[in-house]
């Protein structure tokens, strides 16, 4: 089975070259796609991320859902693995997804996403509990949880909507029609650089104003303007 890996990057190239070393280290190396789709970085991302990407795509702005359809269609692989660039998966990532998505489902599945682990200590340990609970009773996974499903799937929720920001949420409300979202039980290790630099209180108020706002009108590009690149 074929994993293509999709990565969107913005102004990264201070732990792109770290990252997608490590993703090449723990992953078998045939067959395996890495696209890294760049949204106009004012640094040297995309230089360094050709060194160890497939694909390198560069986009003419920052538009984090924009870059992952892109990378989506470009996709060869039987299975499409979304990662954020500061995300760590499991060193088992592509084990787990070919089991699972080999096997036989009792109900239909649109996609599948790692549990999230931001870390020791109370505050992180329910940030991570209240980001895996929400794929379980809702249905809503962040684009840290590591989303994977097939091409086919993929093309016929639509994809990913293209908004510079909560596009994992509208990416979910796509793919419910064609089944759950399965969160699986290996973990995945996000940055969550905002949350560790603000804690997780005033990180997840942030984001839940994001998503007020986004319902009551605002577009994804004025939002990702107003709260710098989340």
């Amino acid at each position: 089975m074929k994993f293509t890996v999709v990565i969107p990057t913005w102004n990264e190239d201070a732990q792109i070259s770290s990252a997608l070393k490590r993703l090449r280290q723990v992953s078998q190396q045939s067959p395996l796609e890495i696209i890294v789709v760049d949204g106009a970085s004012t640094d040297a991302t995309a230089a360094q991320a050709r060194e160890w990407a497939d694909q390198v795509l560069v986009l003419p702005r920052a538009n984090r859902g924009e870059q992952l359809d892109a990378g989506a269609r470009k996709a060869s692989g039987d299975l499409v693995f979304f990662l954020r660039a500061d995300c760590q998966p499991p060193d088992n990532w592509q084990q787990a997804l070919e089991h699972f998505w080999l096997s036989t489902h009792a109900k239909k599945v649109a996609a599948t996403a790692f549990t999230v682990d931001y870390g020791s200590g109370l505050a992180l340990r329910l940030a991570s509990r209240w980001a895996n609970s929400r794929v379980s009773w809702r249905g809503a996974a962040l684009g840290e949880h590591g989303l994977c499903t097939t091409p086919e799937i993929y093309r016929e929720s639509g994809g990913y909507p293209h908004y510079a920001c909560l596009e994992d949420l509208g990416f979910s409300e796509r793919l419910a029609p064609l089944g759950g979202i399965v969160l699986m039980p290996e973990r995945i290790w996000p940055a969550a650089r905002g949350m560790r630099r603000d804690g997780p209180v005033k990180d997840g108020l942030r984001h839940l104003w994001l998503r007020l706002r986004f319902k009551l009108g605002a577009s994804p590009d004025e939002l990702w303007k107003a709260y710098g690149g989340l």
